[in-house]
């Protein structure tokens, strides 16, 4: 079995019980997108590929055990520099963690991960995120909303690629209208 295969198959087990928004159809949908940033860029592809699929394996918002990454990459037909350049990537990805990306590879994962944490399906993720920690729907410094404020109306200059900064900036606008809508009617101003 190809390693792409097999890790698709080993991170549909891992995510398929998901109710944060981190579930399997968020890793294919940074998968696409990783693989549309990645067009026409010099990029080690497969290592690419295998950081998009793992990268929220252990995530430390999910609670799952440490080194899973590590035990699956040893499982698979691969380099021990290549296990370490995937680890590199996803240890790069988080926005929590404020790294700055060290290659083209990190830039595109980065990019792929947190555009998906925009737009619509942004917006429905984290209302799922905090509807699964029974976060309350308020203007407390602990709610959706205020996420808005301290991560997703941040990301579209956090973008490093071409095609990213195109994309974020219509899912940006987007966010933008829903949180100033969110506000009028949570004041009753709206029109």
């Amino acid at each position: 079995m190809d390693v792409i295969q097999a890790t698709r198959e080993f991170i549909g087990t891992i995510h398929a019980d998901d109710q944060t928004g981190h579930d399997i159809a968020h890793i294919e949908r940074v998968v696409r997108l990783v693989e549309r940033l990645m067009e026409n860029e010099p990029v080690d592809r497969t290592g690419l590929l295998l950081a998009a699929y793992l990268h929220d394996v252990e995530d430390h918002k999910l609670g799952r055990p440490k080194e899973l990454v590590k035990q699956h990459l040893a499982s698979l037909d691969i380099t021990e520099e290549r296990a370490s350049f995937v680890e590199a990537l996803i240890d790069e990805v988080s926005f929590s963690k404020g790294k700055t990306p060290t290659s083209r590879e990190s830039e595109i994962l980065q990019d792929a991960d947190r555009l998906d944490a925009m737009g619509a399906i942004g917006i429905a993720r984290t209302f799922q995120f905090a509807g699964s920690r029974k976060t309350p729907l308020d203007l407390s410094e602990e709610s959706a909303i205020q996420h808005f404020h301290d991560k997703l109306l941040k990301l579209a200059s956090m973008m490093h690629t071409k095609e990213a900064k195109r994309l974020a900036h219509s899912r940006h606008v987007f966010m933008e209208r829903f949180y100033n809508q969110f506000h009028e009617e949570w004041d009753g101003v709206d029109t």
